[in-house]
Parts: structure tokens; sequence; C-alpha cells
């Protein structure tokens, strides 16, 4: 269950550092979007990831590191397949534990994304941008020789499958755990009441948050989240679920402070440790 696995992340050894909560590395940001991976980062660090970097290229770099504090950035290339190169050995050296890619990045930016998926080994969260790169290519996600999990809204799921998803709750639960288990990817459909599909077909239902979540940036905000939970809970079924529980959760007492038209993306953030709290 959601909270258990919340309350277990706030059990730390004394005799630790940062390597062992996870070092997130978000792949995003493009001139007019850099508030998207930042968006992401926070978010990762407030649930409990140790380091989090964010690979962009030059321009969008540059605006980064005028506005990050505790999170590192990675300048990359403008060509694509030397970006992937430089991203393949950054994930080794620096121990990376978990990918986000896709936050703020524009079509040309995110064709690195089934790339990168070949060269690494360690999961990955397909979110935004990147989730157009695998539009017709539906096929690179089942060779993947690690967990992805992908988190698409309903607009974004259509365009990877061609298909509007459905209406009715029940046939969407079907089509979710069918996407899933045909392709091996945890999927999280984000809406009212959230859908977690696993690659064995089981379908977890989200019971948190509000409308007011439905603002710009909150997507950025799960992916980060989800990507601390992968990088310090061993079950990638469980860590999920924990995340969209978590995110919702932060979504409900941000809405508590500042009423759902007034909360905006980073309230959701600021309230991250006060929903883990609840779950003491």
């Amino acid at each position: 269950m959601p909270p258990e696995t919340l309350r277990q992340l706030l059990k730390r050894s004394p005799e630790t550092h940062k390597y062992d909560y996870g070092h997130v590395l978000v792949v995003g940001g493009s001139p007019g979007m850099v508030g998207a991976p930042l968006l992401a980062a926070e978010a990762a660090l407030r649930a409990g990831a140790g380091l989090v970097t964010i690979a962009s290229h030059a321009t969008a770099a540059d605006k980064l590191e005028k506005r990050v504090r505790e999170v590192m950035t990675l300048r990359l290339p403008a060509d694509l397949s030397a970006a992937v190169d430089e991203l393949a050995a950054f994930i080794k050296r620096r121990k990376v534990s978990v990918v986000v890619i896709g936050p703020g990045q524009t079509p040309d930016f995110a064709a690195l994304s089934p790339a990168l998926l070949s060269k690494i080994r360690i999961p990955v969260v397909i979110d935004g941008g990147a989730l157009g790169a695998f539009q017709g290519k539906l096929e690179n996600l089942k060779k993947a020789a690690h967990p992805l999990i992908l988190t698409p809204h309903a607009g974004e799921f259509q365009k990877l499958t061609g298909a509007k998803p459905p209406t009715g709750r029940e046939q969407l639960r079907r089509v979710t755990a069918q996407f899933a288990s045909e392709y091996q990817v945890t999927l999280v459909f984000k809406g009212h009441h959230t859908l977690v599909a696993h690659p064995d077909g089981q379908v977890y239902e989200n019971t948190t948050g509000n409308p007011g979540v439905a603002t710009a940036g909150t997507g950025d905000v799960l992916s980060g989240i989800i990507a601390a939970l992968l990088a310090q809970v061993p079950d990638t079924a469980q860590a999920v679920e924990a995340a969209v529980y978590l995110h919702g959760l932060a979504g409900d007492l941000a809405a508590k402070a500042k009423t759902e038209p007034g909360m905006i993306a980073s309230d959701v953030i600021e309230q991250i440790p006060m929903a883990l709290a609840e779950k003491q």
C-alpha cells in the first residue's frame, strides 16, 4: 500500500550518505521551457533523492544555471548522437539511479530518447516531450532492458496509440492494462483518480488529488517524485504507486493552503515534506 511505502521512506539510518538515496538525472529544458525540468528536479529532491542533475543543451543550460541551487547541471552538445554518448557516460560516471526524459523538451531534443534507452540499464521515466518521440515507434519500448514508466495524460496517450482513450472508467482500466502488458511498461495515465497500470496487467487507481492539480507544471512535479521514489524503493510497482499517491496528497495540502484555483505547481513541491509527515 502507498502509505506504508511512504512511511518506510522516513526511516533513515544515521550512517548514510547522499548516494544511498539515489542520483536522479532529468534530461530536458528548451528555450522558453526551462521551468519544466527545474520543477521535476526540485520535486525529486523534496521527495528524498540524494542528488539531482538537469541535462540540457547550451542555451537552456545557461538559463538553468542562473536559477538552480541544490540542483546540478550538465551541458549537452547540440548533436544528438554526441548528446546520447555524453549522457550515457555521465550516467555511468556519476552513478545515476533513475533518468527522467521529457520535461520541457522540444521535438528535436526529444528525438534522442529512443537511442538513449538502448544505451542505459536503469529505470527511465518518460514524460512530456519525450512521449512524442515514441509516436509510431512503440516497439522500441519492448527492447528496453530496464523498467520504463510512461506518464501521459489523455491527449498524449492518444498521440502514442493513435486512438482516443475511452471515457468509461472500466473500459479505460482495460485499455491501460492492455497497453502496459503489451509493451511491458508501467503506464501512469494522469487524470482524475490517476491510473497506474503495471506490466503484469494489474491496475492501481489513486485516491488522492483534486482539480487544483490541473495546472501547468504539476506533471513535471509528478515525474520528479516518481524518479525519487524509484531511486529509494526497490520495487518498481510500489515506488510508482506511492509516488502518485504522494503527489496527490501534496496537491490536497496545497489546495488547503492556497485554494484549488490559487495553487501552482511549486506549491505542490512545497507540500511534499508535509505530505510525507502525514504518513508517520
